[in-house]
């Protein structure tokens, strides 16, 4: 499923790319979420001198250690691997400057979904996903060569739903369904046409 789920982003990439041509947007990603196990690139279009939309899809591939007690009171860890994917859209205003260059500030809305499954004999899982939205306030470089960086930092709310099957409560990830708030902050560096 890793392959396919690159091979799409990568796709879809380029298939907006190509539209780009027209001197209309930025093809980019965020590097910072590689660190993670987040692949996501994205694609801003211009609809006029100061507003554009964005759209960042992505996928989320990785493994992580998981430890848990065990009932002579005794550490067992096991490794889990993560699948899932993000889709966030989200609406620019540039404050002072044209796009895509300056402040802006953006309200967007974000979809994330990730089904962890326990390496082991037992079939363990648990899948949390999370629908919300917030907005941020950034700022866009261009260069000259059509290179772009972006930095981006604001407010995000979101509803989390999870759900496990076998034992994984026991490794100490279970976790309640939830409303949350937190920090959405990144840096994308793309190119503009």
């Amino acid at each position: 499923m890793k392959p396919y789920l690159l091979l799409s982003c990568l796709a879809l990439a380029l298939s907006l790319g190509v539209q780009a041509q027209d001197g209309t947007g930025v093809i980019k990603t965020n590097p910072l979420g590689w660190f993670a196990g987040q692949y996501q690139f994205g694609y801003e279009h211009f609809l006029s001198d100061r507003a554009s939309v964005q759209l960042v899809p992505g996928g989320i591939f990785g493994s992580i250690s998981l430890t848990a007690g065990d009932t002579l009171g005794g550490l067992t860890s096991v490794t889990a691997t993560r699948s899932g994917l993000i889709v966030i859209p989200e609406f620019r205003y540039y404050l002072g400057d044209e796009a895509p260059r300056g402040v802006y500030i953006a309200p967007f809305g974000r979809y994330r979904s990730v089904k962890t499954q326990v390496d082991s004999d037992e079939a363990s899982s648990q899948t949390r996903s999370a629908v919300g939205g917030g907005f941020v306030l950034g700022y866009q470089y261009k260069l000259a060569n059509g290179l772009t960086f972006d930095l981006f930092l604001g407010p995000q709310f979101k509803s989390t739903t999870t759900t496990s099957e076998g034992d994984y409560d026991n490794y100490g990830f279970a976790l309640d369904d939830e409303s949350d708030t937190g920090i959405r902050f990144g840096l994308n560096m793309g190119f503009g046409f």
